[in-house]
């Protein structure tokens, strides 16, 4: 996000006062687990996944409720950082807050880990080449391609991310690196079954478009073979919490309506009066609606969450 999007510089100073010294966590919780904080449930439940019992894992954004465009951190959030023993934080902009609380904490290096430093540089060629209206990166970086931050809807990006979380677990305990190195590799299985789904997905998708609401599931909606026809601007202005101009808007119903869309996907976690009239525009041509959620719904962990939005798009697809 933007940088007026970060936590106050006022308010991390007042954060300061509460917590323990910065660059200290605690070696390990009150029942010997190993302490960690995720920005959000997404990668609290992958951290859970490789570290299993000899974790306890906190996330800050926790509930689809919560917006972490606009998320503002706490004292409390603080209180978690001091004394986690591994900060595990999306980056590249999304979750600002979890910047501005470790380096008012002065955390380590060695104690962050930024899923977007795991996003393969593939894909960011693949998006040049499959967007059809936004292949620059705007002005505040909220282009599409190699600057979306989006990172965790790319399963690849996702399991060499479990695969560091291993490492930094091993070397916070030593003894239980095959336990780590188990977990992860039985993480990175897990998803196979959605990857083949995805794969056959794009081996059929003979170049259709989709248009979006907000540019969160962009990352599977190209690895399915589909191609970004949303007019340029309109989800990131979404994005944004700002207003879309009458002609973008007429512009995406209109496109619905003519049929040169296959599928609409649908950021139900942050929708508002513009984006239910184009939900409404696609319903009424038939195009079908898939929806997307930033967090894990409730009852759901990354593998079924991810499983869900698969089925859900083949579904669409198929109609």
């Amino acid at each position: 996000m933007q940088l007026r999007r970060l936590l106050p510089v006022a308010l991390a100073s007042s954060l300061a006062l509460a917590g323990c010294a910065p660059g200290e966590p605690a070696a390990e919780t009150g029942d010997g687990r190993l302490a960690v904080v995720a920005s959000t449930s997404v990668y609290a439940d992958v951290v859970r996944s490789v570290g299993g019992d000899q974790v306890d894992v906190s996330a800050i954004i926790d509930k689809t409720s919560q917006d972490p465009h606009s998320y503002e951190a706490t004292a409390q959030d603080k209180l978690l950082l001091s004394k986690a023993d591994l900060v595990v934080s999306n980056g590249g902009g999304y979750d600002g807050f979890m910047d501005v609380l470790a380096q008012d904490l002065d955390l380590p290096a060695a104690s962050l880990v930024t899923a977007v430093d795991f996003a393969e540089e593939a894909h960011a060629g693949e998006a040049e080449d499959a967007h059809a209206g936004e292949a620059e990166a705007s002005d505040d970086g909220h282009g599409h391609g190699d600057t979306n931050e989006h990172v965790w809807y790319d399963l690849h990006t996702v399991e060499a991310l479990a695969a560091e979380v291993s490492e930094r677990l091993t070397a916070l305990r030593p003894e239980s690196a095959e336990l780590f190195t188990a977990n992860a590799e039985e993480f990175a299985a897990s998803l196979a079954p959605v990857e083949e789904r995805i794969a056959t997905l794009s081996a059929s998708a003979d170049g259709r478009t989709f248009a979006m609401t907000e540019p969160v599931p962009y990352y599977l909606l190209l690895e399915a073979g589909l191609r970004d026809g949303t007019p340029e601007g309109f989800s990131e202005a979404i994005e944004e919490g700002g207003d879309v101009s009458p002609l973008l808007l007429r512009q995406i119903q209109d496109g619905l309506a003519d049929g040169e869309y296959a599928v609409l996907a649908y950021n139900a976690q942050t929708a508002g009066p513009q984006t239910e009239s184009v939900r409404q525009a696609a319903e009424r041509a038939g195009v079908p609606v898939v929806e997307f959620t930033e967090t894990l719904p409730e009852g759901e962990d990354f593998v079924s969450w991810m499983t869900s939005n698969t089925a859900a798009l083949e579904a669409a697809l198929a109609s």
